[in-house]
């Protein structure tokens, strides 16, 4: 069965854009909590680009770009 397939195929991505749009949606509302309680924007922005979501960030970034340029990196002798 097809739907089946497309199905399967689609779950890691549906699961990632869901916890992408989740940390987004923590993110920003770190942020406004910030600024409602008079922190600056560039200080707010810092604080919630610490180094645990920067290590996070290129976890993510590595995963899903990374592995396409190993592997065409190995098929490319």
């Amino acid at each position: 069965m097809k739907w089946v397939e497309a199905l399967r195929a689609s779950v890691r991505p549906i699961i990632t854009y869901a916890f992408f749009i989740l940390f987004a949606t923590v993110k920003t509302a770190a942020l406004f909590k910030l600024l409602d309680q008079g922190v600056g924007i560039t200080d707010g922005l810092i604080a919630v680009w610490d180094s645990e979501t920067q290590a996070l960030f290129a976890a993510v970034m590595s995963f899903w770009f990374g592995q396409r340029a190993l592997a065409k990196f190995r098929s490319n002798p």
